[in-house]
């Protein structure tokens, strides 16, 4: 699954970086407002609480499994998965650019970048931290740090990462409930099917969810904001090429 998540950011990154669009200053930072600061905080703060219930979650929903579970998970995998996610983006990308629809481009290169986030923040946690899975039998407390081995690397949910971040983007960028409705319910399927099937524990997959709707805001926030900086020069200046490169600042 490494190398398959470093072939589709590769392509991404070059498919983004391809695009004919206003220059702006690239970053990863946003202006948050304290609501923004405050969910975060909570969602933390559960994280850590929910530590401490990993093992009865994982017995509760091995206890309770059945058909419509098994199909619900199957669905929540498939709207993680870079299988599903990274050919998403780059044929919204395409439609937006051979349509001239500039906010369908734009939600595409939105999801492009959740996408090279995760690779970028998701993949070398997961392997600095070597979170033994459940299924591996060994308790939520067995780690084998810098390890590149599938087994160990649970913590954290890249199904989880990539469902709320690209959810997110796309639901700001429709701005309808019944958009947001949906996209957040599939990124709420798919963080559980996680569990169910015995994947990631409950920390890893709520962390999960957190870093990539976090990680998602900040993009998105960004994305506006240079967009309102553009608009006085974009009568004035020729479109130039826009390079991707993500930091963080504090």
């Amino acid at each position: 699954m490494l190398w398959m998540a470093a072939a589709s950011g590769l392509a991404l990154a070059a498919v983004v970086q391809a695009q004919t669009l206003p220059e702006f200053k690239p970053r990863l930072a946003a202006n948050w407002e304290s609501s923004d600061w405050a969910a975060v905080g909570v969602a933390t703060a559960a994280t850590a609480g929910s530590y401490f219930m990993e093992e009865r979650v994982r017995v509760a929903f091995q206890e309770h499994r059945s058909g419509f579970a098994d199909v619900l998970e199957r669905i929540g995998w498939w709207y993680g998965t870079p299988l599903f996610t990274a050919p998403a983006s780059l044929l919204t990308i395409g439609a937006g650019a051979a349509f001239k629809n500039p906010s369908v481009r734009d939600t595409g290169i939105l999801m492009a970048e959740v996408l090279v986030s995760a690779l970028l923040i998701q993949q070398p946690l997961r392997i600095t931290v070597g979170r033994a899975r459940p299924f591996m039998n060994q308790g939520h407390l067995s780690f084998d740090p810098f390890t590149a081995s599938n087994d160990y690397a649970s913590f954290v949910s890249g199904h989880s990462y990539s469902a709320f971040g690209i959810s997110n983007v796309v639901a700001r960028q429709v701005d309808r409930t019944w958009a947001s409705v949906t996209l957040y319910t599939l990124a709420t399927i798919t963080a559980l099917s996680r569990m169910y099937a015995d994947a990631h524990w409950l920390t890893d997959v709520l962390l999960g969810s957190l870093l990539g709707y976090a990680i998602s805001t900040a993009i998105w926030k960004n994305e506006q904001d240079d967009n309102v900086d553009l608009e006085p020069a974009l009568s004035l200046q020729a479109p130039r090429r826009r390079w991707l490169s993500v930091s963080v600042t504090f």
